[in-house]
């Protein structure tokens, strides 16, 4: 089969690999679409995934074959994968907090993952799509789950006013969820314009640039003196954290779901003085029932969402090579395997 394997820092290969059998308690997936993520891209620049791993941990397909001792799972039918299969035993499994669990297995991460036309899985990772749910749409239920994780997680409360920092499929997935969670307005800083064309059609209230706009100045006014009540940072940009702290009103949350790896100076003063919370949002494992919920009764909208489809050939150069442009007009783009167009 083909896959996409990390072979180091700017180097993915797509090549020829043997095609797994499943075990006992495993199926064999035929993958259909697989999403190039951030942290993929992250990965692909700084060499942080394993020499050797399929990437690959947005993605849907069918089940082709079960091993033994797999019960409730047939060939055909439609799924997508969790993005964290938790040990069960150590302290934070033990405090309901899989998502930082000190053993997970992770698909595209600690196994091999989606980015290949066929993965092997152990079963509990495995989700049924719902009827009206496509294996398209599908590749997007785990980003889905880490927008809707973190809003679940926050402190937004119906009637909020809410900012969120950066409309790439995360952002525009969490404005769509804190909109669903009651958030009375919700406002979005975004520069490139096909995203802010996105997050206005998404729900947005508005949409600001974080450069030609004051944001300290239009946001007061939009919310009329106090600020919003959470901001939620969708975006790497180190500057998005320090407007963050600028811009949430005292007493208010900054909930932080952006990958940033570089170190952000912070101004703990005004923290104290605030009283602002800050907290973080990872994975989304336990999230996954109710976004696929959401997607079969069409409250939350994925398809505006993917912007290009490539081939797995295409990966380098049209997928990791297209995101890294700066003036890029991508939002997610979804890799095609081979034969497949549903």
């Amino acid at each position: 089969m083909k896959a996409a394997v990390f072979r180091g820092p700017g180097h993915v290969e797509v090549t020829e690999i043997p095609t797994p059998e499943p075990a006992p308690g495993e199926a064999l997936l035929q993958v259909h679409y697989c999403g190039i993520c951030g942290s993929d891209l992250e990965a692909y620049q700084t060499g942080m995934y394993e020499r050797g791993l399929v990437i690959g941990h947005e993605f849907a397909g069918e089940i082709v074959a079960v091993g033994d001792n797999v019960h409730g799972w047939s060939p055909g039918d439609p799924v997508t994968a969790d993005n964290v299969l938790p040990c069960g035993q150590c302290w934070f499994c033990r405090h309901a907090r899989a998502s930082l669990c000190q053993r997970m297995l992770s698909p595209g991460i600690t196994l091999d993952g989606g980015m290949a036309e066929y993965v092997r899985l152990p079963v509990p990772l495995l989700h049924r799509l719902p009827t009206g749910v496509s294996t398209r749409q599908g590749a997007l239920v785990e980003p889905l789950t880490i927008a809707l994780h973190g809003v679940r997680s926050s402190a937004l409360q119906a009637g909020d006013r809410v900012v969120v920092l950066g409309a790439g499929p995360i952002g525009l997935l969490t404005l769509q969820c804190a909109v669903l969670a009651g958030a009375r307005h919700a406002w979005v800083v975004e520069a490139n314009a096909r995203r802010t064309a996105l997050a206005l059609e998404l729900g947005a209230a508005g949409v600001f640039h974080p450069q030609r706009d004051n944001l300290a100045i239009e946001i007061t006014r939009q919310t009329g003196g106090p600020g919003p009540d959470v901001v939620f940072v969708c975006t790497a940009a180190p500057s998005a954290y320090q407007d963050a702290l600028m811009l949430v009103r005292r007493g208010g949350q900054v909930f932080v779901l952006g990958l940033c790896v570089e170190p952000v100076p912070t101004d703990f003063f005004s923290i104290v003085l605030g009283e602002l919370s800050i907290r973080g949002g990872y994975l989304g494992h336990g999230a996954f029932p109710a976004a696929l919920d959401y997607l079969a009764q069409g409250r939350v909208q994925v398809e505006p969402l993917i912007t290009h489809e490539i081939r797995l050939e295409e990966l380098t150069e049209r997928g990791f090579g297209e995101l890294l442009k700066p003036d890029t007009e991508a939002v997610k783009i979804l890799v095609r395997m081979p034969d497949h167009s549903r």
